[in-house]
């Protein structure tokens, strides 16, 4: 006994002492159907169906021709059929025929489909259905995208493309490359390869708060793989990709797509151009080679010898595109120099055997017309390596020709790169061994205008060119009040020493009975007693110091250089400019300050202190002691910021944002400047006070000198330094919070400048 069991279209057949297999009909590509090479090819009379679209009906009074398609081949496969059959059946309609495969009389294929049942898809409206048995243009298929890929041509065009990427996958693999995806959006432009598409919501809006941008930064569609490629290969040595590619080029011609796909590829630790371009000559080899031998190939020289996909007089014949596998597959790849391939192209002019429209002298870059002459000439109709373009017009990361002598002048310098060119599309691989030198990346950076002035590594000391004004005194305010106010306490029991001839209640032997005496006497909160003049006063007299500062330590040219660079004497001058601004604004409160600080002031605000001043000493009272003070504080800031600069870069060779050297080199940096400084401040106190004094001779005292005289006549040289423990205990903790402080907001503001 025996049974039968039918699974798609075949028949098994089983009995208790062997198993048959046979075929009833079969299901076949129109592909293996014409390939006399399939191993698939049916015998002769037997019963098979096919599937596809129809490209054109032909009728006759006892006979139907049908040219039916299924995208797996250019050449069409025939059927042939009873008129009655081809009811409903027209160009484009989906079929599917079953017959016999019989021997075609006709000389255009060996066989045909002798059908017997048609079965035709329902909804195709043969009147509307735009693709008919002609050429249509590349315009006219734009307009029609759903169904242009079932022109033969263009499913032809699509199964090359496949072939290559499958090639192109295998030879990398092979090579030992990584395949990586890289990003479609991204914050960069690479290598300013075309104007880049913005990305962004379709509500978004950089003025509308209330449709903010979805990305906080602005974003692009990505112009190349590059920058990405290169981070990965130096992770794992060689990596390629294949990805989308968005440019948005104002140029409607066949060489400028606003899409494409790029293949790029980069390879680690490789200084010699040659093995990159031995790279590309394997690459095309085998993807030619495995082209020339497939189906693919076959329909592709079919396409070539038909004129109906491209009737012009520019189409490629069969034989030409043989010529030219034989070419990339067998033939030799020149290297040519740019300027030899330029002296080829002058010698060419001048004897008549060419002429251009576009210049061809060293500096210009090779035009259509010259890669295309290149092609021809140099490369025997095939393909030539054009190398070593001049520096000038290539992308700044390309390194310079190693063999190039070194006094080379500037304008003719080259850089070690390379061009592919082969006939009629000219260039179709770039490549260029990338400059791996930081300061030779930097100085190429400058040539091509891509930094100006303002190197990436510049040090976080120097502050970006679009930094603004307003951010710096808002930087400066805050280290300001942030300094005077922490410190006010120590500031008063200094003022307190320094005082010439005090009451005998207001003699202290040192900083702690200082403190504890105050406190004891007169309350905690006299240790505050006019603070509000120097929160007043403080904010603004700071911001100018440091907008004043920053703006001419950039004058003098203090930020160039990088950050490894020291220029004490911009630091000394800024610094200098810097107290003589802040210092004009600044005075009255310290004058109104230090009247509040002494012993038993009668002042009960800054504005009464600032009316009763006023009144009875009148404007010049708030700056008889500015010359003294300038005296004081020029030498003293030139002091502290060369010895801040100094130390800070020392501490901070990398030139970044650093709290801890900031505090540091700050409190170090003034506690040496005040010590230096601390006679002139004494002077400055007593020219500051003498308004409170109830001595005849100092409440008349009139200027430096005369204030000097008076010191030294009633206490000696050492009455100079009286409050200088005090004054470095304030100096130290002041600057080091004013530093901190003000790099603090620096930072904040320069961060949020490059977002």
């Amino acid at each position: 006994m025996f049974k039968k069991v039918c699974l798609s279209q075949r028949t098994w057949c089983t009995t208790a002492d062997a198993i048959t297999f046979r075929w009833h009909h079969r299901n076949l590509s129109i592909s293996s159907l014409l390939n006399p090479k399939s191993n698939d090819t049916p015998a002769e009379d037997q019963l098979l169906t096919v599937q596809g679209l129809v490209r054109s009906v032909r009728k006759q009074k006892k006979v139907a021709f049908l040219a039916l398609g299924d995208g797996t081949t250019y050449l069409p496969l025939q059927a042939v059929l009873s008129p009655e059959q081809t009811q409903g059946v027209s160009t484009g309609s989906a079929v599917s025929l079953t017959g016999y495969w019989k021997p075609s009389p006709s000389s255009q294929q060996s066989h045909e489909l002798h059908v017997t049942k048609v079965d035709v898809s329902e909804g195709h409206d043969a009147e509307s259905f735009p693709l008919q048995k002609k050429y249509h243009s590349t315009d006219f298929l734009r307009t029609i995208p759903h169904l242009r890929a079932r022109t033969p041509f263009n499913s032809l065009l699509l199964r090359l493309r496949s072939q290559a990427i499958s090639s192109s996958t295998r030879f990398f693999e092979d090579e030992e490359f990584v395949q990586s995806h890289t990003p479609l959006i991204t914050s960069s432009d690479c290598e300013g390869a075309g104007e880049a598409f913005t990305v962004g919501t379709q509500s978004s809006s950089t003025s509308d708060p209330a449709h903010p941008n979805f990305f906080r930064d602005p974003k692009y569609l990505t112009v190349s793989a590059q920058l990405h490629l290169e981070a990965i290969a130096a992770a794992v040595g060689k990596a390629w990709t294949l990805s989308p590619t968005f440019r948005a080029e104002q140029s409607d011609t066949p060489r400028h797509l606003s899409e494409f796909y790029m293949l790029e590829a980069e390879v680690s630790y490789e200084e010699n151009a040659d093995k990159i371009m031995d790279v590309v000559e394997r690459l095309l080899q085998f993807i030619t080679t495995r082209l020339s031998r497939s189906q693919v190939g076959e329909d592709l020289l079919q396409a070539a010898h038909d004129p109906k996909h491209a009737p012009t007089d520019s189409a490629v014949t069969k034989e030409t595109l043989q010529n030219r596998w034989t070419q990339l597959i067998d033939g030799k790849w020149p290297r040519i120099t740019y300027v030899d391939a330029v002296a080829h192209l002058q010698d060419a002019i001048v004897h008549g055997r060419a002429s251009f429209e576009h210049p061809t002298s060293f500096g210009h870059g090779l035009q259509a017309e010259h890669e295309r002459y290149l092609a021809q000439t140099l490369g025997n109709n095939g393909p030539v390596f054009i190398t070593d373009y001049p520096r000038a017009i290539k992308a700044f990361y390309m390194a310079a020709t190693p063999s190039q002598p070194a006094d080379t002048p500037s304008d003719r310098r080259t850089v070690s790169c390379f061009d592919l060119l082969v006939p009629d599309l000219c260039e179709i691989v770039g490549g260029s061994i990338r400059e791996h030198r930081k300061d030779a990346l930097l100085q190429s950076m400058l040539d091509h205008g891509v930094i100006k002035n303002d190197p990436p590594d510049r040090g976080y000391e120097s502050l970006p060119p679009n930094f603004s004004l307003a951010a710096n005194m808002v930087a400066g305010a805050f280290a300001g009040i942030a300094e005077h106010s922490v410190m006010y306490p120590i500031d008063l029991l200094k003022t307190r020493m320094q005082v010439v001839n005090p009451s005998p209640t207001a003699v202290y032997s040192g900083i702690s009975n200082a403190m504890v005496t105050i406190t004891k006497v007169e309350g905690f909160r006299t240790l505050w007693r006019g603070v509000s003049s120097v929160v007043v006063g403080a904010g603004p007299a700071h911001a100018v110091y440091f907008a004043t500062y920053e703006s001419v330590k950039h004058a003098m040219g203090g930020n160039e250089g990088g950050k490894h660079e020291h220029h004490p004497l911009a630091a000394a001058v800024s610094g200098s400019c810097a107290t003589i601004a802040s210092d004009a604004l600044m005075n009255p409160f310290d004058v109104i300050k230090q009247r509040m600080q002494i012993q038993n002031s009668s002042y009960k605000s800054i504005v009464d202190c600032a009316r009763t001043v006023f009144r009875n000493e009148g404007l010049t009272a708030f700056y008889v002691s500015y010359p003294t003070t300038l005296c004081m504080t020029v030498p003293f800031t030139a002091l502290q910021f060369v010895a801040y600069e100094s130390m800070s870069k020392v501490l901070n060779p990398k030139g970044q944002y650093d709290p801890y050297t900031h505090c540091f080199a700050g409190g170090l940096a003034g506690g040496i400047a005040a010590g230096i400084t601390t006679p002139l401040d004494v002077i400055k106190t007593l020219l500051q006070t003498r308004g409170s004094a109830n001595d005849a001779e100092l409440r008349t005292v009139q200027g430096l000198a005369q204030a000097a005289r008076i010191i030294k006549q009633r206490e000696g040289y050492k009455g100079f330094f009286r409050g200088l423990k005090p004054r470095i205990v304030t100096t130290m903790p002041s600057t080091a919070i004013c530093w901190t402080a003000y790099e603090m907001a620096k930072a904040f503001f320069i961060a949020r400048n490059e977002r």
